[in-house]
Order: C-alpha cells, then sequence, then structure tokens
C-alpha cells in the first residue's frame, strides 16, 4: 500500500498567500497583515493535518462482479469499510482498465458512516474483448477546505475475461441428416426438429414465431412453443483466419468482426441440438474436435476472446480438422483474403468429402479505410467474387455489413 499527499491549486494559492502577507506584515509591521498571514497558516496546517487523516482506517477490497461482454456495461464492484469512528467524506476511487473507452476510470463514492461497510458498484463500458489483468485501486480524498490531495494504493490483483459480442441470427438453414452416434451417448428419441411432435415447453428468445402454441400459451399465460422428436443430428464447424499479416489496422479490424461471427455460429449452434468443431490459427493453433455445442460453448468463447494474430495458419488446420468432421457438416469458412492455393485446396478436400461449405471473406482492403466501404460494397455487387476452381464463392465482407446480412448473403 502506497501513500501520497499533495497540495491542490487551491492550496497552492492560499500557500502564495501566506508568504505574501508574511512579507507584507514584515515590511509595513501592521497587524492586519500579520492576521491575515497567520490565518493562511494555521488554514494550511489544519487542512494538512485533516488531509493525512482522511483515508486512514479506510481499507478497500474486490467482489466478485463476473466477466464482460465488448459493447455491454462490465460491473466492478467495491467493498469499502470504515473502521474509525469518524465519518469520511465522498471518496474518489480510481483504476486503470485497459479494456474501457476511458482507460483511467474514476467513480465517485458516497461518504462513509462512521464503523460501517458499503458495496459500491462501477458500471464500465468494456470496449475491448480479451483477459485483462487488474492490478491497483487507488482511493483520493482530501480535506473540507480542498487544499490537500490525499491518496491511497491498494493493491488487489484480479482478473478479467472480456467476451466478444454475440448477435441473433437469422435461420442459418442448417440442412438436417442422418443420425450418427456421438461421443455422449445421448439418446436421438429427445426434443429436436423433425415433423413429429414431441410436447411443448416455455418460450426462448432463439425459438421462432412460428412455432408457438397458442392454447398452451392461453392456459399458461405465457409464450410455450412445440417440440419434435429429434430423427437427426446437424454438425457445424466454424473455421478462423488469424494470421497476422491480413489484419486490418485499427479496433474494429476485420479480424474482430470475423471474431463477432464465429461466437454468434457458436451462441447459435448451442441452443440447438448439434455438434460443433472449431479451427482457428493466429499466434497459436486451436482445433476443438466435434462435441455437442451448449457442452463446448464456454470454451469456445474463451478462446475468441483471448485469441491473437500470429503467423500460424488456417489451411493445415483444415487438413486436421477435416479428418474428424462427420459427412454434410456445414463448415462456416471465415477467412482474412480469398487468395492463395493452400486455402482453396483445403476448402476443396472438404467439399469432396461431402461437406457444405460457406465461405466468408473479410479482407484488410475492404476494412483498411471504413469511409470506403460503401464504394466497396457498391463494387463487389457489380462485380461477382471469384470463383475458384472447384467453383466455390468467397462472400466479401465490408465494415458497414451487419452479421446478419453478411450470413444471410451466402
Amino acid at each position: 500500500m502506497v501513500k501520497y499527499i499533495w497540495p491542490t491549486a487551491r492550496g497552492w494559492v492560499v500557500f502564495l498567500g501566506c508568504v505574501a502577507w508574511m512579507l507584507v506584515a514584515m515590511v509595513n509591521h501592521t497587524m492586519f497583515a500579520l492576521l491575515l498571514a497567520w490565518a493562511c497558516i494555521s488554514l494550511a496546517v489544519a487542512s494538512l493535518i485533516s488531509a493525512l487523516m482522511s483515508l486512514r482506517g479506510v481499507s478497500v477490497s474486490r467482489t466478485s462482479g463476473g466477466n464482460a461482454t465488448a459493447g455491454q456495461m462490465a460491473s466492478m464492484p467495491l467493498k469499502v469499510e470504515n473502521r474509525k469512528w469518524r465519518r469520511r467524506q465522498a471518496i474518489v476511487a480510481q483504476e486503470f482498465l485497459p479494456f474501457a473507452l476511458e482507460t483511467s476510470a474514476r467513480h465517485v463514492l458516497p461518504p462513509l458512516n462512521r464503523k460501517s461497510i458499503q458495496f459500491f458498484d462501477r458500471p464500465v463500458l468494456a470496449i475491448k474483448r480479451g483477459e485483462f489483468k487488474l492490478d491497483s485501486v487507488i482511493l483520493r480524498s482530501g480535506d473540507p477546505a480542498g487544499l490537500f490531495c490525499r491518496e491511497r494504493r491498494f493493491r488487489l490483483p484480479a482478473s478479467l475475461v472480456v467476451y466478444p459480442p454475440v448477435e441473433q441470427l437469422p435461420d442459418l438453414l442448417l440442412k438436417q441428416h442422418e443420425a450418427f452416434q456421438t461421443a455422449t451417448g445421448n439418446p436421438i428419441s429427445a426434443a429436436g426438429t423433425s415433423q413429429d411432435f414431441y410436447g411443448v415447453r416455455e418460450y426462448t428468445p432463439s425459438d421462432g414465431m412460428r412455432y408457438i402454441h397458442w392454447r398452451s400459451s392461453a392456459r399458461y399465460r405465457k409464450f410455450m412453443v412445440k417440440e419434435f422428436e429429434r430423427n437427426a443430428v446437424t454438425s457445424v464447424a466454424v473455421l478462423l483466419d488469424a494470421h497476422e499479416p491480413m489484419v486490418s489496422e485499427g479496433d474494429w479490424s476485420n479480424l474482430e468482426y470475423l471474431i463477432r461471427i464465429a461466437a454468434s455460429l457458436c451462441a447459435y449452434c448451442s441452443d440447438l441440438y448439434c455438434t460443433f468443431a472449431f479451427a482457428s490459427g493466429g499466434s497459436i493453433p486451436v482445433t476443438f474436435l466435434p462435441r455437442l455445442a451448449n457442452e463446448m460453448r464456454g470454451e469456445i468463447m474463451y478462446h475468441l476472446a483471448t485469441i491473437r494474430p500470429g503467423n500460424v495458419r488456417l489451411a493445415p488446420l483444415i487438413d486436421e480438422i477435416g479428418q474428424a468432421l462427420p459427412k454434410n457438416t456445414v463448415v462456416f469458412c471465415l477467412s482474412l483474403s480469398a487468395e492463395g492455393m493452400p486455402l482453396s485446396s483445403a476448402l476443396e478436400s472438404l467439399v469432396n468429402l461431402g461437406m457444405d461449405v460457406r465461405w466468408y471473406c473479410a479482407s484488410r482492403q475492404a476494412f483498411a479505410n471504413k469511409s470506403d466501404a460503401a464504394s466497396k460494397r457498391h463494387s463487389t455487387k457489380r462485380h461477382a467474387p471469384k470463383k475458384n476452381e472447384f467453383d466455390l464463392k468467397a462472400v466479401q465482407i465490408t465494415p458497414d455489413m451487419s452479421i446478419q446480412q453478411a450470413l444471410r448473403s451466402w
């Protein structure tokens, strides 16, 4: 714990006033100037003692606030204790938060009652995704006259994960295929999406309005949806390119756009009964072999929050994970470039294995200048995307397109 104290701008004015009136009193030998000088000195001394005692007996600690999502408010609660019998004036809590819009976040805590413990929530807008190490919290107070500022630094190490945002996706028209035995051994005759009626359950935001069972909704006075007997398992795979030379500059880069698409796809599939696989390059190679989506959502979202661009290419990982994917898997390839034979050849091998490959490309050129995004999109519309040798088109993504528009354009 480190302590600091220094005079404020008002304190310097009072100090210079003390010196000035003291000099006047010494030159003119007037009682009025001497009294003013001693009054200024007395005020300065009393303020200094008050500032020194302002944070004495005050301690601070963190309480659990959970993780956050980029673009939303993160909760940063503090527990502040006043162990003395004196009431304390308002205190400013300051902390360096690298994920926030204002990295040096300041919050004013209301006055503390004597011998009390209070909890304060500090809402902070999270902007950057990632895993961040938090270090110190600074409490700042002073004297009632505002002549001195008192500061105490408390080392409170903690970790916070900011996940990429998730958007609601439209119906992706994932094909239903013949059932295959899953690794978990879950029975196929459970609630799913076939034509055989199974029952009703409470409505969730991921359900379509066409599945609402109105008679049951009126009976239970809340939306209920129809469920059907599952006779097939959908398999989805997401391939994410994070090759550093192809990443555009700025906070809203083409890589960040693709990460949001991957996170939205992961959340979308976790609400369905389907298997999910994932592979990404970047700083380290990462592959998740097919498992039920709702079981691996946490792992994938953590990886998407912490992924960093690097020199690991995506094409070798596609060859590795392609052998583990069942036939007719819907593969979403999110690349930073539509050129290059290794990636094209790897996707061609998936097509030859019977996969439904959907290729989306967010090029560095399209994201280099956001002001030209509209013109680039129009030019993309006028000119059809390049066809590869095996007739697979890469949908060109621009920064002004929403994720729903990008996925719907396939």
